[in-house]
């Protein structure tokens, strides 16, 4: 067995699971935890997720998300021998949370190897009360076809995805589910969280069009709940376009237009012919 390799986001955070018993890899890795849903299993490896409520000093508790994973491994230049696929999350979210793109706060990371097979660990606070993207477009708040809520988020969906895109991130798995919404509404005010989630395939990149090509052209192609319209206007914002008040078919013109989009509608109607 090798020395296990522990990491903390804060002071605080190693202070919290100690305090809940969880103070090192061993007892994470030998909980007893429920699935939150059924382990990934692949080649010789699985990876899952736990979720789980940690006592505060206050009296109250704050849920996390435990995900262990053994021999689960993703190859890059960096780790041509393969690393635990949870190191590279751990890593984004770190990057991430330090540029200040919304993604869930990571609090732990610690990994071994036993027999030659690694062991991680990934604990990141839960985000309470949020939904996927996809979810929520068929769920309560968008029943009845509420178009004004619909667009309401378009804007803030936009700013988080430009603005990890901005910081040369390229997400490679940008599926409605991995972006999650937190909507609140106050009378005629509307007020929209939004975070990433699954960093684990992200990488760093030199040059952010071609992850903002890759990236966009899967979030088209992986939600049809959006309407053409609405799919327009999430361009336009995701560009400060500023063309928002045109009518649908004007804004879908000046659209192709720019050389991104045109690029990026091309190629799904490329792939959609395959």
């Amino acid at each position: 067995m090798s020395k296990v390799q522990e990491y903390f986001f804060s002071p605080a955070d190693r202070k919290l699971l100690q305090a809940n018993n969880f103070g090192n890899f061993s007892k994470l890795w030998q909980a007893e935890l429920e699935w939150f849903e059924p382990p990934n299993y692949r080649r010789s490896g699985w990876s899952g997720a736990a979720r789980h409520e940690l006592q505060l000093e206050n009296g109250k508790t704050i849920g996390v998300f435990i995900k262990r994973q053994e021999n689960h491994l993703r190859r890059t230049l960096q780790y041509p021998q393969g690393c635990p696929t949870f190191r590279i999350e751990w890593q984004n979210l770190n990057k991430s949370t330090k540029h200040q793109i919304a993604v869930p706060h990571p609090l732990y990371y610690g990994e071994r190897y036993v027999d030659g097979k690694p062991q991680a660990v990934l604990i990141t606070y839960e985000l309470k009360g949020f939904s996927a993207l996809d979810e929520w477009l068929r769920g309560d708040q968008c029943k009845g076809g509420n178009q004004y809520l619909r667009k309401e988020v378009l804007p803030t969906i936009a700013d988080v995805v430009r603005r990890f895109h901005d910081h040369h991130f390229r997400h490679n798995s940008l599926y409605p589910k991995h972006i999650m919404l937190k909507v609140h509404q106050d009378g005629d005010l509307t007020t929209t969280d939004v975070s990433l989630i699954d960093l684990e395939k992200s990488r760093r990149v030199f040059y952010p069009t071609g992850a903002r090509i890759r990236d966009l052209d899967t979030l088209m192609r992986r939600c049809p709940e959006w309407t053409s319209h609405e799919k327009d206007l999430f361009f336009n914002y995701y560009l400060k376009a500023g063309l928002e008040n045109l009518p649908p078919a004007q804004l879908a013109d000046e659209l192709w237009k720019i050389p991104l989009v045109k690029s990026i509608k091309r190629r799904i109607v490329t792939k959609l012919k395959k």
